[in-house]
């Protein structure tokens, strides 16, 4: 950009200058998962009728991870709320996805890459706004007020920086349009 008068010039400032290594991570765990579980729902598909519900769960996650990797790519300031809530689904998912893994190396895979999507999902929470919704055993909630914080730091920019809604960069999440 040209400044008027002064005659230097100023690069405009890139959304991944200012990526955490929290939201990278994020970013690369959220894009694997949307991958992972969409190909083992189309796996649980074809395996009989026992497998339905995991496929069923699997396409959810992938759903919804992809949608997650959309929001941190664009530094949406509803990230925080996304994120949350798919803490909340891959948790009730987990029990179901689990009682397969040990005669399904595909959902074996699976279980692994949302344990690992949700532990740095967990840890951006933390990072951008003191808290997420808790897992199994951990006590912690996640109240109106945690909410409340998480998406006011996303507003102040804490999530990411700028709040355009434009991508910056980013990956390509599914190959799908919307």
């Amino acid at each position: 950009m040209q400044q008027r008068g002064g005659g230097q010039t100023t690069q405009a400032p890139f959304f991944e200058d200012h990526m955490t290594d929290e939201l990278w991570i994020a970013l690369e765990d959220f894009s694997e998962l949307s991958h992972v579980a969409a190909w083992c729902a189309t796996r649980c598909a074809s395996g009989g009728p026992e497998l339905g519900r995991c496929a069923r769960i699997c396409q959810d996650l992938a759903e919804i991870a992809a949608l997650n990797e959309m929001l941190i790519a664009r530094d949406s300031m509803f990230g925080p709320e996304i994120a949350t809530a798919f803490l909340r689904v891959a948790d009730e998912g987990l029990p179901t996805l689990r009682q397969f893994r040990d005669r399904h190396p595909h959902v074996l895979e699976t279980v692994a890459t949302i344990e690992r999507t949700m532990n740095s999902c967990e840890s951006l929470l933390r990072r951008v706004g003191g808290g997420s919704q808790g897992r199994q055993g951990t006590g912690t909630g996640a109240g109106s007020t945690g909410s409340r914080g998480m998406r006011g730091m996303a507003e102040q920019g804490e999530y990411g920086q700028g709040m355009s809604g434009q991508p910056r960069g980013g990956s390509e999440v599914t190959g799908q349009r919307y």
